[in-house]
């Protein structure tokens, strides 16, 4: 009761509610004596009625939610009926002195307490006058005059009422209100934080204490100032402008903040809050807390260990490894049960959610069927103490993967399994690399056969299983006949594509237990497991036969067929080595035969051997300059006389002697050795011309050389040969180039090319061996040859076969239609020579005339001093001599 008597008592002096100051608020409202009196009156009027009246009042607050709900109960608004009767009563009973506007503040106190703005009041006011009005009309309504001046009154004192509790209700939120800013103000300078309060161009309105003490300021130097141009840290002041542009609030955000011409710097955590005072809107709350080393510290650690955990995420994410972990828990009375822990890239190997549960079993559903009881076996062992290590398969999203999968698993002090952390690795790239080396290592790439290496270890394995075993191995070496005239006339991509097709139908052709590899170039071999001379002898027919059909490659038809070599375990070698170079010997019996297949005899090595060594004896005779060439002279037909002589190749070997030219020439076509050993013959027969020119000696027309396939060949032939006739001294109309029909034909846009570079050189060009390569008249007209030279063959046998008789009849009448030369080679008798001068033809060379002999020999018998040749009689008449 005292603390209410205090409060009316400073509210009171608070409105200045001394007795002048009430007389002074009554004389503005007009209120005399009279009205107290008129007051007085209509109190007795309305006695009885202010129950009533107080009922019907609270039935109207009770219709509005705002303050029905101020009502929480029956009793609550009895009471407050009684209150308001009691008002009722008072308001026209005539007394108005201090306790009368006690009564009123207490109200405009309870109103304020109560929280309804004054508009609810005024409207309790209105519904007092409203409907109390009628009321007096009913009952003074008989004299008008009355009736106005007691409803004068009575407004009069209603407002009087209004007045002091409307001013106590603003009084009493104008003292809450300065109480809050007291403590507001009380908690700004007691904050631990430093706050500056800014305007909205960063101005400084305001700063705490802490906030003076953080940086050194003083508030007087500070206010009015920008936020930049008093402490400074980067990106603050756009941070601070972003708030206030866009009204989005700025939390925890950290900076390095110090004063401006002060470098020490202190780790602060700044919030930025837009906020809103009456008709100043746009300020900014900023709030800096200084961060302690304590933090500091452990954000750093949590920045390193964030940073870790990324980089770890990371470096698993390239490797492709992933960690997880296994722990078996229980509670007493349960099941053991695993829990899993998984590796965001773990769970991305397994195709499983972060975080989502995956049993053992789980996991197995995800190992590839085929090593699905490896895996649980080897985990199972794990469990029992063995090491945990496996490569294995996964199946996940319809993707074949391969893992190798790593743990090391913990026991209890009773040897139990309790935990286990481990690694998952995609080791796919891995494997498929593996398999692409054992591709490049053990088989071929062009056609898929094992190679070499993988021939080797397989022939190996076989002559083991043999040799325990008792039984039989075939080895069978096959070499491609007339492979190398594709390669050189349509290129190695053609090549390819024919040694491609060419081990298919190989393999096609052969059985499961008959290995096929390809050695290189067009040398392939089989092992024929248990197999004797008669079932390779089927191989060898079964590979032959699918030869037969032409490979088409770019719209053309190549005819292959096939050399093989065969030698049989054990009986020609109980070796690897052995027995491939036997069925290598009996290959080349069988390409020297004409192709076909053949058995390795014993003798065929000694033939080998003889040929190995003469390759290696030539290929010295080469380097050093020990081969020799010899001439022979070809004649005139009708007068016998010189026209001219061939140079031949001749090797002596100080041990085995003269060695013939048809066993030294294919060697060095085999060994690539022809364009050597052809610019070797072309420079020796410049310097032999040259040589006799300057003994005074001369040839009549021209020397023949004979010139090598591979020479043809080459781009530069006709520029190098014509550099090698100039660097002797010799003129190229001297000298007539030999290529052989068969020779000639193997490409024969690139032989035009060439021969035609070679006469618009001056060289002459003579067409050898006619009749044995084949050659079509369109071509033949084409070539711009000077001479044809029939082939022996045909002049050996053509006095005594008809057919030979009747090619050399057609070769001459055909070379006098086209304007040609003829020359026929191999002459040993008079009457050949006859037959010969009979049908037409021009000239001849063979041991009637003369057989090749050294240069020497030949210029004392056939050359003469200053003439152009010596003259011979007649064949009929040579023959005499």
């Amino acid at each position: 009761m005292r603390d209410d008597a205090q409060g009316l008592s400073q509210m009171s002096k608070a409105l200045d509610l001394s007795d002048s100051a009430i007389v002074k608020r009554k004389a503005f409202l007009g209120f005399s004596e009279d009205d107290v009196a008129r007051l007085q009156q209509l109190h007795e009027v309305l006695k009885g009625y202010a129950p009533e009246f107080a009922a019907e009042f609270y039935r109207h607050v009770l219709s509005f939610e705002e303050t029905s709900a101020l009502l929480p109960d029956s009793q609550t608004i009895e009471r407050l009926q009684r209150s308001q009767a009691a008002y009722f009563e008072a308001l026209t009973a005539g007394d108005y002195g201090r306790d009368y506007i006690h009564h009123r503040l207490r109200v405009g106190m309870a109103h304020h307490r109560v929280g309804l703005a004054p508009t609810w009041y005024l409207g309790a006011y209105a519904k007092y006058l409203v409907g109390l009005l009628p009321e007096i009309q009913r009952r003074l309504g008989d004299s008008p005059e009355r009736l106005v001046e007691t409803v004068q009154s009575l407004i009069k004192i209603v407002l009087f009422d209004m007045g002091l509790a409307i001013d106590t209700y603003i009084e009493a939120r104008d003292q809450t209100i300065q109480g809050l800013e007291n403590y507001a103000a009380m908690v700004f300078e007691s904050m631990h934080d430093g706050i500056f309060v800014l305007a909205p161009d960063l101005s400084i309105l305001s700063v705490n204490t802490k906030g003076l003490e953080m940086f050194g300021l003083v508030l007087a130097r500070v206010l009015g100032k920008r936020l930049p141009e008093v402490v400074v840290a980067d990106g603050l002041a756009s941070c601070a402008l972003a708030v206030v542009k866009g009204c989005v609030d700025e939390h925890d955000r950290l900076f390095c903040m110090h004063a401006l011409g002060d470098p020490t710097c202190k780790q602060v955590r700044v919030t930025i809050r837009h906020i809103c005072l009456a008709e100043e809107a746009g300020r900014l709350l900023v709030v800096v807390e200084e961060v302690s080393e304590e933090e500091l510290f452990r954000r750093q650690a949590e920045s390193k260990l964030l940073r870790s955990e990324a980089m770890l995420r990371h470096a698993q994410s390239v490797a492709k490894i992933g960690s997880w972990r296994v722990d078996r828990v229980g509670a007493d009375g349960e099941a053991d049960r695993d829990v899993l822990e998984c590796s965001e890239e773990t769970c991305r190997l397994l195709r499983v959610t972060q975080g989502s549960p995956l049993s053992y079993q789980g996991f197995l559903d995800r190992v590839h069927p085929d090593e699905r009881k490896h895996v649980d076996a080897s985990w199972q062992a794990a469990c029992r103490g063995a090491p945990f290590r496996i490569e294995h398969r996964i199946r996940v999203g319809g993707e074949t993967l391969w893992l190798e999968t790593r743990a090391e698993l913990e026991f209890d002090a009773r040897g139990r399994f309790v935990a286990a952390t481990g690694t998952m690795q995609d080791i796919t790239e891995r494997k498929i690399a593996e398999v692409r080396i054992e591709q490049l290592a053990f088989y071929d790439a062009l056609t898929g056969l094992p190679n070499r290496a993988l021939f080797h270890d397989r022939l190996q394995q076989a002559l083991a299983v043999a040799q325990r075993q008792g039984q039989s191995i075939a080895l069978m070496f096959i070499d491609l006949d007339r492979f190398k005239e594709i390669n050189d006339t349509q290129g190695h991509v053609c090549g390819d594509q024919v040694l491609a097709e060419v081990a298919q139908r190989f393999r096609a052709a052969l059985r499961h237990d008959e290995t096929l590899a390809r050695l290189g170039g067009d040398e392939f071999v089989i092992i024929a497991h248990q197999t004797g001379r008669s079932g390779a002898t089927l191989i060898a027919e079964r590979l032959k036969r699918v030869l037969q059909k032409p490979i088409e490659v770019k719209d053309r038809a190549f005819s292959l067929g096939a050399s093989t070599g065969i030698a049989l375990y054990p009986v020609d070698g109980n070796d690897c080595q052995l027995l491939l170079k036997h069925a290598d010997i009996a290959m080349y019996r069988a390409k020297a035969n004409g192709g076909g297949y053949c058995f390795y005899a014993a003798e065929m090595g000694a033939e080998l051997a003889r040929k190995m060594e003469l390759a290696r004896r030539f290929t010295r005779a080469l380097h050093e300059k020990h081969l020799r060439l010899h001439y022979q002279p070809q004649c005139d037909l009708k007068t016998g006389k010189l026209t001219g002589a061939e140079a031949l190749l001749r090797w002596h070997d100080a041990e085995w002697g003269w060695v013939s030219p048809a066993e030294f020439i294919p060697v060095a076509e085999e060994r690539g050795m022809m364009i050597a050993l052809g610019e070797w013959v072309l420079k020796e027969a410049c310097r032999q011309l040259q040589f006799w020119a300057k003994a005074g000696l001369s040839l009549p027309d021209r020397l023949a050389i004979n010139v090598a396939t591979q020479q043809i060949e080459q781009q530069d032939f006709a520029q190098h040969a014509l550099a090698i006739a100039h660097e002797a001294g010799i003129k190229p109309t001297r000298i007539e180039l030999e290529i052989t029909e068969s020779s000639m034909m193997l490409d024969p846009e690139c032989a035009m090319r060439v021969t035609r570079l070679l006469v618009d050189a001056g060289f002459a060009f003579a067409i050898d061996d006619f009749g044995t390569g084949h050659s079509s008249l369109s071509y033949l007209k084409r070539f711009p040859a000077q001479t044809l030279k029939i082939d022996m063959s045909f002049v050996r046998h053509m006095l005594s076969d008809r057919n030979d008789h009747s090619i050399v009849t057609t070769i001459v009448a055909m070379a006098r239609s086209l304007g040609l030369k003829t020359l026929a080679e191999g002459v040993e008798e008079n009457a050949q020579a006859e037959r010969l001068l009979a049908l037409g033809c021009d000239e001849a060379q063979g041991y009637y005339f003369g057989k090749p002999v050294s240069p020497d020999e030949f210029a004392a018998r056939w050359l003469s001093f200053g003439s152009t040749a010596n003259a011979h009689q007649p064949p009929h008449e040579t023959r005499r001599r």
